[in-house]
């Protein structure tokens, strides 16, 4: 059979466990949801989802992992080069990302949402490299950082519970105006 069929197949089943764990994840805590629910309601086989996933908690780790590996790459893309370009290039692409997942983005990020995940956002970003470059003192830098994450994800809690209202171009323009006010009297 052809690898590419079967890759097809497979994405196309997790992409509605997926959907299907969000939509539960909206009307219930996790603890709450079952394999058998889940799995019930995206009409897939429970052997399937054991083919991919240990439980749901297991799940849920996997799709947070994707997430922070996806924000890793790009960060790593502009931590290379400190300039405005790059910096809007990444908030432009992290508000897309949201509003492109945002029922799942609601769910980590929002009231209720899970301070791990929002903790291993936080610790990716810290083992990057600045984009601030070497002009800041290493002892402000240490604690601008975490100021500056902490308040991104400020903003983007904010903006999903605003309804997602405002393109995510302006709101990356809004991000990089912010941190670049910040960062440039230290």
């Amino acid at each position: 059979m052809d690898e590419q069929k079967i890759d097809r197949r497979v994405r196309k089943t997790k992409s509605t466990l997926l959907r299907c764990l969000t939509e539960l994840m909206s009307k219930k805590k996790i603890n709450d949801i079952t394999v058998k629910e889940l799995t019930d309601l995206a009409d897939v086989n429970r052997s399937t989802f054991y083919l991919y996933y240990k439980d749901i908690f297991d799940m849920l780790e996997q799709v947070e992992s994707e997430m922070l590996e996806e924000f890793k790459k790009v960060f790593h893309i502009i931590a290379k080069d400190n300039n405005d370009t790059k910096l809007l290039y990444f908030y432009t692409y992290i508000f897309e990302y949201v509003q492109n997942n945002a029922e799942m983005c609601k769910i980590l990020l929002g009231p209720d949402g899970d301070n791990s995940f929002k903790e291993k956002f936080k610790k990716v970003i810290l083992q990057t490299k600045p984009p601030f470059g070497d002009s800041i003192p290493q002892i402000k830098m240490h604690y601008l950082r975490p100021y500056a994450i902490s308040g991104c994800i400020g903003l983007i809690q904010q903006w999903i519970e605003d309804g997602l209202d405002i393109p995510p171009k302006d709101m990356a323009v809004i991000t990089t105006e912010i941190i670049n006010k910040l960062t440039k009297d230290l």
